[in-house]
């Protein structure tokens, strides 16, 4: 039986399992569960998102930048379905306004949004949210921006995130 190919990155190695149809991987990660407790958990992600390349070390450009994912979800904006209560049978409840934890998530993104400016959000937004990968969101710039330019300009964007996030100073 051949052995499986491992990668080291940042003194952890980590070993990839075949891919899924969608490209997506399963990467065991160490998860501290306390002051000595380690669990090993395995995540699957697609190669190249935000899962993929931040996940692995928990820094605080990824807790940032799950946050910053948990907020869209939780202000109901992340896709079409979310923010909508449901009752058990799955019909959808009509309600007279917002609810509290909703407007609170907005209005955070808001903030946010103002301290970040329109396009990083936009970027975070699309590696974050949608996770995608950098490939992806530089293909949407019409060839002015390579793939690696993008990854590092996304990098300088988690940075500014978990910044105004109070995750680093």
């Amino acid at each position: 039986m051949p052995k499986k190919k491992g990668v080291s990155l940042g003194g952890t190695k980590l070993k990839f399992e075949k891919p899924g149809s969608d490209g997506t991987v399963t990467q065991s990660r160490r998860l501290k569960t306390g002051t000595e407790a380690i669990a090993a958990i395995k995540v699957r992600c697609r190669a190249g998102t935000f899962e993929w390349r931040y996940g692995r070390f928990g820094n605080a450009q990824y807790h940032a930048g799950s946050a910053f994912a948990r907020l869209w979800e939780r202000a109901g904006i992340a896709s079409t379905g979310s923010g909508i209560p449901r009752l058990a049978n799955g019909d959808t409840q009509p309600r007279g306004g917002l609810m509290d934890g909703r407007v609170v998530a907005m209005d955070q993104l808001k903030a946010i949004g103002k301290k970040i400016g329109g396009p990083m959000q936009r970027r975070l937004v699309a590696y974050c949210v949608e996770d995608r990968t950098p490939k992806e969101i530089a293909a949407s710039y019409n060839g002015h921006v390579t793939d690696r330019q993008m990854s590092d300009t996304l990098d300088v964007d988690l940075l500014e995130l978990a910044r105004v996030m109070k995750f680093a100073t």
